[in-house]
């Protein structure tokens, strides 16, 4: 198993351009300082540290989110399409620990993407800014937080890009078709959130951001955040179920 994620990280760092993403995020937090230090020199008090931490972290975990689909999209659809899924089979491991390998390898670097993301943005507003009034630690356990709550929603999307990925054997429609929820699930859940039913279509759960925290901007599905994580999380244990069942009796040839 360690040898297979160890193998998987390759592939995505060198093979999907983690490297690249890595690069590129860099390149959007250093323009994101800019623009913010801009900001600050045109208006009459500093900028906080919090205000900079809480910006970048409400907006840059979508592009994890957006790349962790693209990495899943690589990983199984590619190496249908590559055939390079046939050099895995013969291994002597089974079809379920190489698809949950793949699964889990590649939401596990994106996890670590976006938590490595969230500590540079609030170290950067913690050294750069105003932290006048406010206690280091509170700042960064809150960045944390404000992370983990974006983590379901990353872990669905790259569930549901497993199973997509899976029954087409392609990367574009695997990323059309995860990418679908992603920017259109907002508007159908402003559609039915009047009616009493709309709790119980996954789709209003997966924002869960938006929907429990205290900067979230839509009406929580369920009174209990505890409640809709384990509504999201049944919901990905099937995806994965029957993506497993899916891959077990996949034609690879």
């Amino acid at each position: 198993m360690i040898g297979l994620l160890y193998n998987e990280w390759l592939k995505s760092w060198y093979g999907r351009k983690m490297w690249l993403f890595s690069l590129v995020m860099l390149l959007f937090i250093a323009g994101a300082v800019g623009i913010a230090l801009l900001t600050q020199a045109n208006t009459s008090g500093p900028l906080l540290a919090t205000e900079f931490a809480e910006l970048s972290v409400f907006v840059f975990p979508l592009f994890v989110m957006l790349f962790g689909v693209v990495l899943i999209a690589g990983a199984i659809a590619g190496e249908f399409t590559s055939g390079t899924v046939k050099q895995l089979l013969i291994r002597p491991s089974s079809r379920s620990t190489l698809l949950f390998t793949k699964w889990f390898g590649n939401l596990l670097l994106a996890t670590i993407s976006l938590f490595l993301i969230v500590l540079l943005t609030t170290i950067l507003g913690i050294v750069i800014f105003s932290t006048e009034g406010q206690s280091i630690s509170t700042l960064l356990s809150d960045m944390l937080i404000m992370g983990a709550y974006q983590l379901p929603t990353l872990i669905f999307y790259m569930a549901l890009a497993t199973l997509v990925a899976v029954v087409t054997k392609s990367t574009a429609l695997t990323i059309i078709i995860t990418f679908a929820p992603m920017f259109f699930g907002g508007i159908l859940q402003l559609f039915i959130m009047n009616y009493d039913w709309a709790k119980w279509v996954v789709v209003t759960h997966v924002e869960f951001f938006s929907n429990y925290h205290e900067f979230g901007t839509t009406i929580a599905p369920f009174e209990s955040m505890w409640a809709s994580l384990a509504f999201l999380g049944g919901h990905v244990v099937v995806i994965l179920l029957v993506a497993h069942i899916v891959f077990q009796k996949k034609d690879v040839l």
